[in-house]
């Protein structure tokens, strides 16, 4: 608690001495005190923030007249991340940059998934892409990738349809891989298969297990049964596959 102090002040007058009694409180004396304090740090913060603003100007202005379209393009999706709800937009049609690649020059199309080589007329749906409202999500590098996987296991796991997910992944780098550079192996009765690119020592996988638990459908061609029969708790045999993977897709 503050202390009252008294200033005794003698002051000559008509009856002689008059003594007046002067009451200074610290609380007044401290809530002064803030109130200066405060005016001068919203002072100095609109200075420091107006320099900054200018200074960032500046900077953004001489960079950007070193970037090229790509580089300017990538900066811009990075301001704006922060704002931007990627699943939230819209499917446009865009028939100049898409599709990203063609399906006669992906070697690793399977059959299953080869539309157009099985008479599709239809191809529209390939130049279909998703644009989120406040942002541009960059056209497909598949350079940027491969250093993103450099060293690393890139692994999807479960079933068809995350089968065709991979095969459309796959088939994105092969476009911008030599063919001795790249190679394709199948291991545990091909329910695991394995693209590589060897210059980044980097694996694009995908792992046939479509309950993600054993059961009687786990082999990736005969696994048409009437009555599928799981072992919930059983996951160690399956999970061995992934186990040391830097990235999983999961779908079941």
């Amino acid at each position: 608690m503050a202390k009252t102090h008294q200033l005794l002040v003698s002051v000559p007058g008509n009856n002689g001495t008059a003594i007046w009694d002067i009451k200074c409180s610290f609380h007044s004396l401290i809530v002064l005190l803030i109130v200066s304090l405060v005016a001068g740090v919203v002072y100095l913060s609109g200075e420091s923030g107006r320099f900054l603003f200018e200074d960032n100007s500046n900077s953004n202005s001489s960079s950007d007249n070193n970037l090229d379209m790509g580089s300017h393009e990538n900066v811009d999706l990075v301001s704006s991340s922060d704002k931007c709800n990627l699943f939230s937009g819209k499917w446009v049609f865009d028939n100049k940059s898409y599709p990203l690649y063609k399906e006669q020059d992906c070697k690793f199309m399977s059959d299953q998934l080869a539309c157009q080589k099985f008479g599709r007329k239809d191809l529209n749906y390939q130049h279909w892409r998703w644009q989120p409202h406040q942002c541009d999500i960059p056209r497909f590098n598949a350079t940027a990738l491969l250093e993103k996987l450099r060293n690393k296991r890139l692994v999807f796991v479960g079933d068809s349809l995350n089968r065709g997910q991979w095969v459309s992944m796959v088939c994105l780098i092969d476009t911008a891989v030599q063919s001795s550079l790249k190679s394709m192996h199948y291991r545990y009765n091909a329910s695991l298969i394995i693209f590589k690119v060897k210059d980044y020592n980097a694996t694009i996988e995908f792992y046939w297990e479509p309950l993600l638990v054993e059961s009687n459908s786990d082999d990736p061609v005969h696994h048409r049964l009437p009555e599928r029969i799981v072992r919930a708790n059983a996951i160690e045999k399956h999970g061995s596959r992934w186990t040391n993977a830097d990235f999983i897709v999961f779908n079941t």
